[in-house]
């Protein structure tokens, strides 16, 4: 017999380890804990971003209307709700969705049609589906796909490419991505939950592990382990601001360079504070305390990317390293300063032409006056 809670949705708790994405599984009484989807499904139900319906089902094959597709996506980006004239003759104030759909438009992630409608109850197409999370979400160029039914010209090509290249997207078995189909609750949740949480694709699973290690080692001030990760070519650059790293580029140290990091007696030019505009003068080891792994902040092993808090410091850091995967460690502040003392520690990745992850930069931000 279903309880009160299974109508809405039975939630089983599981162990889970690093591997797993999601601890919890939201199981409603149509998604099992064997579905393809049931971690996607069950992550974007934890972040309040996907509903079942009342009767505790989540209807995972229906098709995806424009109007729900605009609202997960609202909502997993904090656009604004607020009920409001859409301009559209087919979204009136009173529609459930019409913040989420005006919030979208503004934004330029989805567009009406002639004549000002919307066409909110239309079905969504996995092309469409491609093409609004490209908008609504950074990716950086790629090379283009391969799939047998993709031709250069579609309006999707492009959108398909990127998002097929990050693992975001991903076809058929006969390599085909059948564009024009419907796309289900359950397959737009997959898109979107590897849209928004990386951890979710397998190979940026493994990119986060790594930036695991890499953090151990840098709390370890074991530098020789981190140099392990970094191109014999590029080495690897700081920055104590994200902005200030688009003007002055931090400073960067060899693979070779790497070891010796705590132990060089050299004062350098990191860049510039925030606000005042002081030169940062400081040896590497006074760096280290000061800003790469500033006593007052606490950085911890994490399980999944997470949604960015401050998504200014991803923009200007990919303004400078447009192809690059970011794992950011975040320390909230305290409630001692009402969280305006928050930090960050951002790594930043890059694939080599051999197609491997070689880190490139630690960026590190603050809030500042």
């Amino acid at each position: 017999m279903k309880t009160l809670l299974s109508l809405l949705a039975a939630v089983i708790l599981v162990l889970s380890s690093f591997s797993s994405p999601a601890k919890a599984i939201v199981l409603f009484d149509d998604v099992f804990a064997n579905h393809p989807f049931a971690f996607e499904i069950a992550y974007l139900y934890e972040e309040g971003i996907i509903n079942g319906y009342p009767d505790g089902t989540f209807r995972p094959n229906d098709p995806v209307t424009r109007a729900h597709a605009v609202a997960m996506i609202g909502r997993a980006l904090n656009l604004d709700d607020t009920s409001r004239s859409t301009g559209f003759r087919d979204v009136p104030a009173s529609h459930p969705f019409s913040g989420y759909i005006a919030s979208a438009v503004e934004e330029e992630i989805v567009v009406g049609f002639p004549n000002n409608y919307f066409r909110p109850d239309w079905t969504v197409t996995r092309a469409q589906t491609v093409t609004i999370l490209d908008r609504a979400f950074y990716f950086p160029e790629a090379p283009d796909n391969n799939f047998r039914d993709m031709r250069e010209n579609h309006f999707a090509f492009d959108a398909v490419s990127r998002l097929a290249y990050q693992g975001v997207a991903r076809g058929y078995p006969d390599n085909t991505f059948r564009p024009d189909i419907p796309v289900t609750r359950a397959q737009f949740s997959a898109f979107l939950a590897r849209a928004i949480e990386p951890s979710f694709i397998p190979e940026k699973q493994e990119l986060l592990m790594t930036a695991n290690e890499i953090l151990a080692d840098l709390q370890a001030e074991d530098f020789g382990d981190v140099a392990a990760f970094v191109s014999s070519s590029d080495g690897l650059t700081f920055c104590p601001y994200s902005g200030g790293c688009i003007d002055n580029g931090g400073v960067t140290f060899t693979k070779a360079q790497l070891p010796g990091f705590m132990n060089n007696p050299n004062d350098y030019l990191w860049g510039y504070q925030d606000g005042s505009g002081f030169e940062i003068n400081l040896t590497p080891a006074e760096y280290y305390n000061a800003y790469l792994m500033d006593t007052d902040a606490t950085y911890t092993a994490k399980e999944r990317y997470g949604r960015t808090i401050q998504p200014t410091t991803h923009e200007f850091i990919h303004r400078l390293y447009p192809e690059a995967t970011i794992v950011e460690f975040y320390f909230p502040g305290t409630a001692q300063y009402d969280q305006m003392d928050w930090q960050s520690l951002n790594m930043v990745f890059e694939k080599n032409s051999n197609g491997d992850w070689v880190l490139v930069a630690i960026v590190n931000d603050r809030w500042t006056v």
